[in-house]
């Protein structure tokens, strides 16, 4: 049986809106959106990526959802991740909520590997 994202799209959204996020890692979200634009010579501020960050969690179907995976060894820290093509680039995005009720540890940065999505789309 395909695993199930560990938390709703609707609630994600809603911490987006209710601008309840921390992000926990910039390397590997705003700073990853800012390199990508800066090599197509098109650079962006940090403001800027993290709003591209959100806009494309906020852009997320179901369907682009991938699997979960446990964070630093620990059982109660399962992020789910998923595979995205955002504004004409591949994306891996990956959350949390954390206890706090905030959306954290984001991930959203050029796929590192392929990324299969349940909905059957290939993401390079």
């Amino acid at each position: 049986m395909a695993p199930k994202a560990r938390y709703s799209l609707d609630e994600v959204f809603k911490l987006v809106d209710a601008e309840k996020v921390y992000f926990s890692a910039k390397s590997r979200s705003v700073w990853a959106v800012m390199k990508v634009f800066e090599k197509e010579g098109l650079p962006i501020s940090e403001d800027q990526a993290e709003e591209f960050v959100l806009r494309g969690i906020k852009s997320l179907t179901d369907a682009h959802f991938c699997d979960r995976t446990m964070q630093w060894d620990d059982p109660k820290c399962i992020a789910d991740f998923y595979g995205i093509i955002f504004q004409g680039r591949p994306w891996f995005v990956k959350f949390l909520i954390g206890d706090d009720g905030e959306l954290e540890q984001i991930s959203f940065h050029p796929p590192e590997k392929e990324l299969v999505t349940q909905g059957g789309l290939k993401i390079p």
